[in-house]
């Protein structure tokens, strides 16, 4: 998260040798930032940038945008949408990087999402609002994947560690300036031109970073056709899951029905997409895997109701709100850098310990954030809360994924880059999804309560995942070898 794609790295960093490997110390090529990467690493960064720029600067303006639309009932499907959508354009676009490279993917993700920020940005209704935010994530995910297949054949394993703590730091601007500025936005113009707004620098990006992904093209056999399709069959089994609370209306016989077609879609294709004992977190790449879900589930399904729950329980503006999430963009930036100095020092060591020292911090924060939303507390507190939060997914994140690159197959890293992208997909939608479900059932069935007991039990969804990953991160380290 840079503030520039081309702003310098510091001296100190690009220049430490670690000191617990005698073998030789970094050499000019295994800088980011060498002359044989400059363009690939400046290209990456301003498509993470340009990412970036719309994760902070949306998320704020949500709540008026469905408000303006009737469609606050469905709130948790604003992100819900977007991240189901998300996970099938990160299998695509992994299979589609492993194929034909990470340009094709790159391109096709950046026109798709710039058409839907413009769907839901001129959207009348919320149904297309929710089939603009579903464009976005589909194109999102492909981004995303050609971005970690690019990092994964561009640079060598010492340089990774570099790279993605600039990935991280490329958030900076955009955290620092893009809540406060959306908020600004949105009540002064309207939320509609927050969205219209982004689109400029998607074309900017575009034309500085597909010149620098041709080097990648190949063409290879394109066999990721079922992949794909179990992809759309997890989208359709995840979405019925979370959507069967809200037809309790209908009777419990059809919720019980549309949870169960549910499963039926979502098992099978969670055994095709995943590797076999993710979901009882075995030793190494399945429980790498699992951390991103629980701290997806934790942080992103949770940051939608940050700004929802400032201002329904404290009467925060959208750009009071927004300053939240500024402060846990920010922690997380610390900790990448953090990380980063550590694997400069020690190498791949002690990855495991730092997933659940990140945990722990994560917890910490949502515990804060949410004794701050319904007691009489400073509302500043929920940004240092958050900060505390952002610091732990920092943590969480980094050595989480350089664990699963680290475990990837040869040539497969477009599928194992897809499935980090799938498992942050699913647990951020079903985090997202059940809290607003949950919230808006609470809500429907006590309406003389106060709405904090119902804000509280969706931040406990969050509290619940992260004490989770508290004990399946001893579980990352990679499997002892047979001498």
């Amino acid at each position: 998260m840079e503030v520039l794609a081309c702003a310098p790295v510091p001296r100190e960093l690009m220049t430490e040798e670690p000191i617990t490997e005698p073998v030789q110390g970094p050499t000019l090529e295994d800088k980011v930032f060498a002359p044989s990467r400059r363009a690939l690493t400046t290209g990456l960064l301003l498509a993470i940038a340009a990412f970036a720029v719309e994760g902070m600067g949306v998320v704020p303006a949500l709540p008026g945008a469905v408000r303006e639309l009737g469609g606050l009932a469905l709130f948790g499907w604003a992100f819900s949408a977007f991240m189901l959508a998300w996970l099938v354009g990160s299998v695509a676009g992994g299979v589609l990087a492993d194929a034909r490279g990470p340009r094709l993917p790159m391109a096709l993700g950046l026109l798709g999402f710039a058409l839907g920020l413009v769907l839901a940005g001129s959207a009348r209704a919320m149904a297309q609002f929710l089939a603009g935010r579903a464009l976005q994530g589909a194109a999102g995910g492909s981004i995303i994947a050609a971005v970690f297949v690019a990092i994964a054949r561009g640079y060598p394993d010492r340089a990774r560690a570099r790279m993605m703590a600039l990935t991280s730091s490329v958030w900076i601007l955009p955290a620092i300036v893009g809540p406060a500025l959306s908020g600004a936005v949105a009540e002064r113009y309207g939320w509609r031109f927050v969205f219209y707004g982004i689109v400029p620098l998607l074309a900017i990006t575009s034309a500085l970073v597909l010149p620098s992904l041709a080097a990648f093209d190949e063409r290879r056999a394109f066999s990721g056709g079922r992949r794909i399709g179990a992809s759309l069959g997890l989208a359709i089994g995840v979405g019925l899951l979370i959507a069967s609370p809200s037809l309790h209306a209908r009777g419990p016989l059809v919720m019980l029905a549309a949870a169960c077609v549910g499963l039926l879609f979502t098992v099978p294709a969670l055994r095709a997409l995943l590797p076999r004992g993710t979901l009882r977190a075995a030793q190494g790449l399945p429980a790498g895997l699992l951390t991103r879900a629980l701290v997806a589930v934790a942080y992103f399904g949770m940051e939608a109701f940050v700004p929802l729950a400032s201002g329904e329980l404290r009467h925060a503006t959208p750009t009071e709100a927004g300053l939240a999430l500024s402060a846990g963009a920010l922690g997380w930036i610390c900790a990448s850098w953090l990380q980063d100095r550590i694997e400069a020092r020690a190498g791949g060591g002690g990855r495991a310990l730092r997933v659940r020292a990140g945990f722990s911090l994560l917890a910490l924060g949502i515990v804060l954030v949410a004794t701050t939303l319904v007691t009489d507390l400073p509302l500043f507190l929920v940004s240092v809360g958050w900060a505390i939060a952002g610091a732990g997914i920092g943590l969480v994140y980094s050595a989480g994924s350089l664990v699963c690159l680290a475990a990837a197959p040869a040539s497969l890293e477009g599928q194992v880059s897809a499935q980090l992208q799938l498992a942050e997909a699913l647990g951020t939608s079903a985090g997202a999804g059940l809290g607003g479900a949950l919230l808006a059932t609470l809500v429907r069935a006590m309406p003389h309560w106060v709405h904090g007991p119902a804000h509280l039990a969706v931040f406990a969804i969050a509290l619940l995942s992260a004490l989770l990953g508290v004990g399946v991160a001893g579980r990352c380290r990679a499997p002892a070898t047979p001498a």
